[in-house]
């Protein structure tokens, strides 16, 4: 019976095999679903699908959450339609439509484990699995509804295919993730009060990730026309109250080792169960730098898709540990020896912080004979190439070495291939929650208590001899949001989160495009030369939600109104 719905898991889980711990799924294809199902050893295995279904969504490249930002362009690679916004980005475009898909594919697990919630045999874990199915349901819509605004709500397992699918407002669908992940918070809730660093739960949803996603829900419809009053005031609380008095201590080089109790939620991989090493991983270690060379090289694999901008490098001042902390300012002989024989392996590529000047690079070459053979290659607006040639930052992009890469999610273990990293992609970490809570209170104009977190957040980045405390000043009002978005990108770069950020803020097309827009002339921070223009539908709308993807709408008996611009 249903062979539909297995169908669509084994669908939907991809390679089990690539799961973690927790994850691995006991995958019995002869079993009929309503007999395995209903087991515990079979519910189990089909709430790891609903897990497994988060790697179809984040392992690739992350077109849909940082291309066409003020933080990443066009490398050696160039990047697709998404990220440039042109008459070529429409409703057929592959990317979105992956995620669309990917998305409700989830949904639709996330459906079918509640639905056997029901009538599965008895176990201590069985509510604590039915609530966090709800969780990973709510936050596949809590993605949904920012990219493409009100969609089809769906609670329901299907078990034949369905094609009538109302597409429900935006404020519907942000009022149901509001409510789910505040039961799921709440003492009502199954889930676990928070997800061990090391050990079986390490990975599981819990409630402290339920008041991040929470909060962050608030803030995020705070901005919306159908916003609530205290959507900021919410926001606020939830995340103090996910905070719950901790401070981020921990060394920003260390905030992206998987073990540590800063990090509240994360897609998970295991070197330990890939079948394939060089195909069964991610790729967030490939995509935010140019090309490095081949195998021979003994580099990772860098794809040259999305080359951080320049703006990018320039929104860190020096005394900031997270510069050192993101980026491989200094690539040795090989690229791992950064990791493995930092004291011995000599500096083959200097990356020098725009604020450095000749006498200070002197200085630094002078500091070790690792150093002394060093190229230098300035990341600055114009400077040396690693030929010695006059560039531009854009043309160093396009260059082999041209500019410094992100190395904070960088799996040293991993095979030379795109999409041979094990590193967990995380999801939510306290110092993001700690920039909700300071962004919610700059949109309630208290200055102070922005401040105060800020400050706290920057305290474990500063060097000594620096100080980087912030002003209350440049936290009133859109010069505070502003504020916010340049804190965010310093500490969240490559996480997956800034086009969000951009669109909840109304500043995706001022910080990216050339030109004016609303009256304002655009920063350009996008070195892909994207013109408002490009932003401009020939609906005479802007291009700001995502489009309902032309295979959905065609395949829905139910009308569905295309989004603005397209």
């Amino acid at each position: 019976m249903k062979k539909l719905l297995y169908i669509i898991i084994c669908l939907g889980s991809l390679s089990l095999t690539a799961c973690s711990d927790f994850l691995e799924q006991d995958n019995r294809s002869n079993a009929v679903s309503d007999e395995f199902y209903n087991t515990q050893t079979g519910f189990s295995s089909l709430l790891n699908t609903v897990y497994s279904s988060l790697r179809s969504v984040y392992g690739g490249a992350p077109w849909v959450f940082s291309a066409g930002t003020d933080l990443f362009a066009s490398g050696k690679q160039g990047v697709d339609a998404i990220g440039l916004y042109s008459s070529s980005y429409n409703s057929a475009d592959g990317d979105v439509l992956n995620f669309y898909t990917e998305c409700y594919k989830g949904i639709q697990l996330a459906n079918s484990v509640i639905c056997y919630g029901e009538t599965t045999e008895d176990s201590s874990v069985r509510l604590q699995y039915i609530d966090e199915a709800r969780f990973l349901r709510a936050y596949y819509y809590y993605l949904l509804v920012q990219h493409f605004g009100g969609v089809s709500l769906t609670t329901t397992m299907f078990t034949t295919a369905e094609m009538n699918h109302k597409r429900q407002s935006a404020e519907l669908v942000y009022q149901f993730v509001i409510d789910e992940f505040s039961d799921l918070a709440s003492d009502n809730s199954h889930l676990l009060e928070r997800s061990d660093a090391v050990g079986e739960n390490f990975g599981r949803v819990n409630k402290r990730a339920a008041l991040h996603f929470l909060a962050k829900t608030y803030l995020t419809r705070g901005y919306e026309t159908f916003a609530d009053n205290d959507d900021f005031k919410n926001a606020a609380y939830y995340a103090e109250l996910a905070i719950a008095g901790e401070e981020p201590t921990i060394s920003f080089e260390d905030v992206f080792d998987i073990e540590n109790d800063e990090i509240f939620w994360s897609v998970q991989y295991s070197s330990a169960t890939l079948e394939d090493l060089s195909a069964d991983g991610n790729m967030q270690q490939s995509v935010f730098g140019v090309y490095l060379g081949g195998a021979e090289e003994k580099n990772k694999y860098n794809a040259g898709y999305l080359a951080p901008t320049l703006h990018l490098h320039q929104l860190f001042s020096e005394g900031d540990n997270r510069y050192e902390g993101t980026f491989m300012l200094e690539l040795h002989q090989y690229y791992y020896d950064y990791y493995t024989q930092p004291l011995t392996s000599p500096i083959k590529y200097y990356y020098a912080p725009y604020w450095m000047t000749d006498n200070d690079i002197a200085m630094w070459r002078n500091s070790s004979e690792l150093h002394k053979d060093a190229v230098i290659i300035k990341m600055q607006e114009e400077g040396t190439d690693r030929f010695g040639d006059i560039n531009t930052y854009k043309i160093k992009c396009t260059q082999d070495y041209g500019v410094a890469c992100i190395k904070k999610f960088d799996d040293p273990s991993s095979a030379f291939s795109m999409t041979g990293s094990t590193h967990d992609i995380i999801l939510a970490r306290l110092g993001e929650t700690y920039l909700v809570a300071a962004e919610a209170y700059v949109k309630m104009n208290q200055p102070d208590k922005a401040k105060e977190k800020i400050d706290l957040l920057r305290k474990r980045a500063t060097k000594p001899g620096y100080d980087l405390s912030v002003s209350q000043q440049e936290l009133i009002g859109e010069d505070g949001i502003d504020f916010i978005l340049d804190e965010r990108a310093r500490e969240l770069a490559g996480e997956y989160h800034r086009w969000m950020d951009l669109k909840r803020t109304g500043r995706l097309i001022k910080y990216v495009a050339n030109g004016v827009y609303e009256g304002e002339a655009c920063y350009a921070y996008n070195h892909d030369n994207i013109q408002v223009s490009d932003f401009l539908g020939t609906d005479g709308n802007y291009k700001i939600l995502r489009p309902i993807p032309l295979d959905a709408i065609n395949r829905n008996k139910e009308s569905v109104e295309q989004n603005p611009g397209f």
